[in-house]
């Protein structure tokens, strides 16, 4: 058996996986963060469209709110908020 081929795609995941995972390189806000809602604030709005928060935080780059969440048919996803409405700006 030939395992070269599976080798080789087990590989190909392990460099991926981490470039996939968590990121968004997109800019949610470029204002002030005196104009931003609060972290509550945000996650009232994403409970409010549907959404159990498990987290929310601000993004490594500073500019969005990342909000962990499972959507009413049980799916887990990562929503990236523009930090002055709460808007979803991306979602994966």
């Amino acid at each position: 058996m030939d395992r070269h081929p599976l080798t080789l795609a087990a590989f190909s995941i392990l460099i991926a996986g981490p470039s996939l995972a968590g990121s968004y390189s997109g800019t949610c806000t470029s204002a002030p963060k005196e104009q931003w809602m609060t972290e509550a604030a945000a996650q009232a709005v994403v409970v409010e469209a549907g959404y159990t928060v498990k987290n929310i935080k601000t993004t490594r780059a500073g500019n969005c709110y990342e909000a962990y969440v499972v959507d009413k048919h049980g799916n887990k996803l990562e929503l990236f908020l523009d930090p002055t409405s709460g808007k979803i700006v991306h979602s994966q």
